[in-house]
């Protein structure tokens, strides 16, 4: 089942927000969606199995990039190691997300916008979107420390954010990988009042080296934290990531 992109449906909070834990789970989403959009969410999962639950659509593709062009991207990531910085939310708050982020260089920029414009074809229908024209691609390269997580929140939100149709994350890792943890949990909602509602169910993505991952950028998710043995920057979880707008 498809429908149109802009009638994505997810949990829509700028800034992030905090939906487990000892935080308390909202119980519904306050930004209206549409209800055809949401019936057609709901029914796309129900075939699946899934019940009462939304369960968001994720693509994952693998052996993304060829063996040179990780060799490259490798290189590239290692030499920057003293240009990652800190990374921030929106509200700027310390204790929310702890990772290092380069700014990407334009020749990798233009690398992964050529391969995900590439992808579309095979991976729009995974995620249930009709064909769009593609917009702007962000990219920066994210490197998960020992210790690094990133809590739940959403990608798509009130202010130039909410341009954002879908999100990727690219995973690379020096082999054998000196890191474990650091999986992608996509929260599942369900319909309550004809509206999405936040749950505390989800689905575990992998970060699989050479794999890349889409999915919506309104829905809730989070990175699991990150433990790297070594304390090196090398055998970090790196991954290329950004988000993708509708043109």
């Amino acid at each position: 089942m498809a429908f149109a992109a802009h009638q994505l449906v997810g949990v829509i909070t700028d800034p992030a927000v905090l939906m487990h834990g000892d935080a308390p789970v909202p119980e519904e989403v306050t930004t209206p969606v549409a209800s055809a959009a949401v019936a057609a969410a709901a029914a796309a999962s129900a075939a699946q199995g899934h019940g009462d639950l939304v369960r968001h659509p994720v693509a994952q593709l693998d052996g993304f990039l060829s063996g040179a062009e990780i060799a490259w991207l490798m290189e590239l990531a290692f030499s920057a190691e003293n240009r990652f910085f800190p990374a921030r939310v929106s509200d700027n708050r310390d204790d929310y997300r702890h990772s290092l982020v380069l700014s990407a260089p334009d020749a990798l920029r233009q690398l992964f916008v050529a391969k995900i414009t590439a992808a579309m074809p095979e991976v729009m229908p995974q995620l249930r979107l009709g064909q769009f024209a593609l917009g702007k691609i962000d990219c920066q390269v994210t490197a998960s420390v020992d210790g690094s997580y990133f809590k739940i929140h959403t990608d798509a939100g009130a202010n130039e954010t909410y341009k954002r149709q879908f999100t990727y994350v690219y995973y690379f890792n020096r082999e054998p990988k000196g890191f474990t943890g650091g999986e992608l949990r996509i929260y599942d909602d369900m319909v309550r009042n004809g509206k999405l509602a936040s749950t505390e169910s989800f689905q575990v993505i992998e970060p699989r080296h050479n794999s890349i991952v889409f999915f919506q950028a309104a829905v809730g998710h989070e990175v699991m934290p990150v433990h790297v043995p070594s304390k090196q920057f090398r055998d970090a979880r790196f991954t290329v990531n950004g988000w993708i707008e509708r043109a």
